[in-house]
C-alpha cells in the first residue's frame, strides 16, 4: 500500500508541474490574442476618428503652402499663421523641415532645432520619400517623443520643395482611446496567476521608450523592435522565491510608415505555481502519516476482534437499526460465524452504497450546477465589459452637442437616450465652410446589431460627403443608400438592413436649408405655426420599387425652431393606460415650450418623457435634436 501511494505521489507531482509549464505558456498565448483584439479594437476606431482630421490638415497644409511662397521659412510668424487658419494653439502645431531635416521653425518651441538625423536614421528614407513624392500625406496617431501625447501628424513639401509642412494634431478622444486601451492591457495581469504585469508600447526602431529605465530592458527591447521577434531576458532576483522572466512580444501595426510596430511586455512569476507543488507535497506528507497512522490503529483494532469473537457478534447485532447503516461484522471462528458476518455485511454495504451513492449524486449536481453558475457569471460579465467598449467607441464617432452649438449659438441641443448601452439610434453633423449638415438616424434594430449598423451607416454619410461636398440631401442619400447596399449584399446573400433618416443642409449665409428625409419628418415651429414637410416612404437600405429621394427647400426665418427626431420617443409605452406617447402629443408639447432656450427644451423633453414612461421598459432608443435659427 504504501509503494503504491508512492507511485501515486511521483505521478502526480510530475503531472503537476508538467500542467505548470503549460499553464504559463497558455496563460501567454491568451494575453497576446487578447491583446491583438484589443488593439483591433483601437486600430478601428483610431483610425475611425482619423478620418474626421485628415481634410482639415490638409486644407491648413495647402495655406501654408501658399503662406510660403510670400515669406522665409525661418522668419515667417506661425503662430500668426497658426491663428489665421483657425487652429488651436494647445492641440494643434505646426513644423517646418529643411532638407537636412531640421526643425527650423514651429509653433510647439520645444522642438526647435530637433535633427532627426540625430535622433534615428530611420527617419532619413521616410522624409526622403516624402521630398520625393511632393504629394499630402498623412500618418497615424502616434507618441510625441518629448511629451509622450498621442498626436496625428501630416507631411506636405513646400512649392519649392525645400521644405516638409509638418502638422501635429492633438486629440483628447485619442488620448481616451490609448488610456482605455492601455487599462485594458494592464488589467491582463489581475486574471493570469504567472503574469505579475503587463505593458504595451508603441515603437520606432532604434529609439528606446522614455519608461524604460534598465538599460537591460533597453536592450531586449530594441531587439524586439529591430528584428521584429519575441525577446526573454531572465530578471529573476536571487533573494525571492519564484523564478521571474520579461519577454518582449513583436506585434505589427496597422498602416503606419512611421512606427514599427507594438511591443507587449509580459513579466512572469513562477511563484503561485511553486507554492501550489509545495503545497501539494506537504498534503502528501500528511496523508503518508496519517495513512501508517491508520494502518497501525486497524492492526491493532483487529487483533482485538481477534480475540472477542462472540462478544462482538453480541455487541454489533444489538446495536444494529435501519437508521444505522454503518455497522459492519468482523469476525472469525467458525464456518456459521464467517457466513454470518459475510452475508451481514454484504447486506449492510448495499445498502450503505445507495444511500452514498443518493448522496453523492446530490452533492455531484449540486457542485455542478455552482460551476456553470460561475461560468455564466463570468460571460456575462466579459460580455457587459465588450458592450461597454463597444459603446465607448460608438461615443467617440458621435458629434459633440458643443461643436453643434459652435455653429449655431447656446439654443441647439440633442436629446440622445440610448434602449441599451449601444444604441441603433444616432445623430451626425459636419461643418463644411459655410454649410452645415446634420441629421438624425433611426437604424434597424437597436443594442448590438443596431449599433454595428448605425456604424456603417456613419461612414457611409462622412464617405458620401468627403467624396460629393457639393451634393443636394437628396443626392447625397442616394449615394449613401448605393455605400450600405453594397455593403450588406455579398455574392448571393444580402441583409435587408438600413436606416430611416432626416438629414439637413443650412447655408449660414442665406438661411437656406436644404432637407431629405428617408420615413422620418421634419418639423418646423415657426410662431404658432408648425411647418411639416413629409418625407420619402423608403428607408436607406434594400427597397423594393426604390426610387431617388426628394431634396426640399425652406427659407428659415429667425426664431425658427427646426426638429429633427427618431421614432422613439412618439412610440415610448407609458402614462396612466401604458399606451404609445404619439407624434400629436410630441408635437403639442415642443409647441408649448418653444420659447424656452435650447437647455431648457432639452431638459423638459427628458423630464416629460421620463414622466410619461414611469416604471415601464423603454420600447426604443430616443433621438430628438433641435436648432433655433436667431
Amino acid at each position: 500500500m504504501l509503494l503504491i501511494f508512492s507511485i501515486v505521489f511521483y505521478l502526480t507531482y510530475q503531472y503537476n508541474l508538467d500542467k505548470v509549464e503549460k499553464d504559463i505558456v497558455q496563460q501567454k498565448k491568451n494575453i497576446v490574442e487578447e491583446t491583438r483584439n484589443l488593439i483591433e479594437y483601437y486600430d478601428f476606431s483610431m483610425r475611425t476618428h482619423e478620418q474626421s482630421l485628415i481634410q482639415r490638415m490638409q486644407d491648413a497644409s495647402k495655406e501654408i503652402q501658399f503662406a510660403l511662397t510670400k515669406q522665409n521659412a525661418k522668419s515667417i510668424d506661425l503662430v500668426n499663421l497658426q491663428n489665421s487658419l483657425g487652429m488651436d494653439p494647445s492641440r494643434e502645431d505646426i513644423y517646418l523641415i529643411d532638407r537636412n531635416l531640421k526643425i527650423v521653425n514651429t509653433t510647439f518651441k520645444p522642438d526647435f532645432g530637433l535633427d532627426f538625423k540625430k535622433l534615428n536614421q530611420t527617419f532619413i528614407p521616410f522624409f526622403n520619400k516624402i521630398f520625393q513624392s511632393k504629394t499630402f500625406k498623412e500618418d497615424r496617431f502616434g507618441l510625441e517623443i518629448k511629451t509622450g501625447k498621442i498626436k496625428k501628424y501630416s507631411y506636405q513639401t513646400s512649392f519649392d520643395s525645400k521644405h516638409i509642412i509638418e502638422l501635429g494634431f492633438y486629440s483628447k478622444s485619442a488620448d481616451d482611446f490609448k488610456e482605455l486601451l492601455l487599462s485594458k492591457i494592464r488589467s491582463l495581469d489581475k486574471r493570469f496567476e504567472a503574469i505579475s504585469r503587463v505593458e504595451l508600447y508603441l515603437g520606432v526602431k532604434q529609439i528606446v521608450d522614455v519608461s524604460i529605465k534598465d538599460p537591460k530592458l533597453q536592450k531586449a527591447y530594441l531587439k524586439c523592435l529591430d528584428l521584429e521577434r519575441n525577446v526573454t531576458i531572465n530578471t529573476d532576483n536571487k533573494s525571492s522565491r519564484g523564478e521571474e522572466f520579461t519577454e518582449y512580444i513583436f506585434l505589427p501595426v496597422l498602416e503606419s510608415k512611421l512606427y514599427s510596430g507594438y511591443v507587449l511586455k509580459l513579466d512572469t512569476n513562477d511563484l503561485p505555481y511553486q507554492n501550489l507543488i509545495d503545497d501539494l507535497v506537504l498534503r502528501f506528507g500528511i496523508i503518508f502519516l496519517l495513512t501508517i497512522f491508520i494502518l497501525t490503529v486497524i492492526v491493532y483494532l483487529r487483533s482485538r476482534k481477534l480475540t472477542k469473537p462472540i462478544q462482538e457478534l453480541a455487541r454489533k447485532t444489538e446495536t444494529i437499526s435501519t437508521e444505522n447503516l454503518d455497522q459492519t461484522i468482523e469476525i472469525t471462528g467458525s464456518l456459521e460465524l464467517d457466513l454470518l458476518s459475510k452475508n451481514f455485511n454484504s447486506m449492510m454495504q448495499k445498502l450503505r452504497h445507495s444511500y452514498e451513492n443518493l448522496e453523492e449524486k446530490v452533492v455531484e449536481r449540486t457542485h455542478e450546477l455552482q460551476e456553470q453558475k460561475i461560468i455564466v457569471e463570468a460571460k456575462n460579465h466579459e460580455i457587459v465589459e465588450s458592450i461597454q467598449y463597444a459603446r465607448f467607441i460608438q461615443q467617440a464617432l458621435l458629434p459633440l452637442e458643443s461643436e453643434i452649438q459652435a455653429s449655431f449659438d447656446e439654443n441647439a441641443f440633442v436629446y440622445y437616450a440610448p434602449k441599451d448601452i449601444i444604441a441603433g439610434d444616432f445623430f451626425w453633423f459636419e461643418k463644411r465652410n459655410t454649410v452645415s449638415w446634420f441629421a438624425v438616424a433611426d437604424c434597424t434594430g437597436h443594442g448590438v446589431p443596431g449599433a454595428m449598423v448605425s456604424v456603417l451607416c456613419i461612414n457611409a454619410l462622412v464617405q458620401s460627403l468627403s467624396e460629393n461636398p457639393h451634393s443636394n440631401t437628396g443626392e447625397l442619400l442616394d449615394k449613401v443608400r448605393d455605400l450600405v447596399v453594397t455593403t450588406l449584399s455579398k455574392e448571393d446573400r444580402s441583409v435587408k438592413d438600413g436606416m430611416d433618416i432626416s438629414l439637413a443642409r443650412f447655408d449660414h449665409e442665406t438661411n437656406l436649408l436644404q432637407w431629405t428625409g428617408a420615413n422620418n419628418p421634419l418639423w418646423i415651429f415657426r410662431g404658432e405655426e408648425i411647418l411639416v414637410t413629409s418625407p420619402d416612404k423608403q428607408p436607406v437600405g434594400q427597397f423594393e420599387g426604390a426610387k431617388s429621394f426628394t431634396t426640399h427647400e425652406i427659407q428659415l426665418e429667425p426664431n425658427d425652431w427646426v426638429i429633427l427626431f427618431s421614432d422613439g420617443y412618439a412610440d415610448q409605452f407609458g402614462g396612466p393606460k401604458n399606451k404609445k406617447y404619439k407624434y400629436a402629443t410630441f408635437k403639442e408639447f415642443i409647441q408649448a415650450h418653444k420659447n424656452k432656450s435650447g437647455a431648457e427644451l432639452k431638459n423638459s423633453l427628458k423630464e416629460e418623457f421620463e414622466t410619461w414612461k414611469g416604471l415601464h421598459e423603454q420600447t426604443d432608443d430616443v433621438c430628438v435634436m433641435g436648432i433655433k435659427l436667431i
